[in-house]
């Protein structure tokens, strides 16, 4: 009995698929993949500017509380100059 030969539709074939010889189950698996990380990256597009967010806020936060020590470090200094540091609670004296 001659051998017959068989077709695959265009729709299945694409260039990384038939350059690597891999067979029509594997079609499945790449587009099942293909749809997992195209819902990864859908996902991640409407994280990302979440965390942005939050990100330039926890930095609007720590700038502030920068500025908010050095006030209370010059103030600190300021006593310890008027009142001397033994004054000071919660500090020891440098020997």
């Amino acid at each position: 009995m001659p051998a017959q030969l068989t077709t695959t539709p265009a729709s299945a074939c694409s260039p990384e698929i038939t350059s690597s010889r891999i067979g029509p189950p594997a079609v499945a698996a790449h587009a099942a993949d293909r749809d997992h990380l195209l819902d990864r990256l859908h996902n991640l597009r409407m994280i990302v500017p979440v965390f942005a967010q939050e990100l330039a806020s926890a930095r609007r936060q720590a700038a502030a509380l920068r500025v908010e020590n050095r006030k209370l470090r010059e103030r600190v200094q300021q006593l310890q100059r008027t009142y001397g540091s033994s004054h000071v609670r919660g500090r020891e004296q440098a020997p």
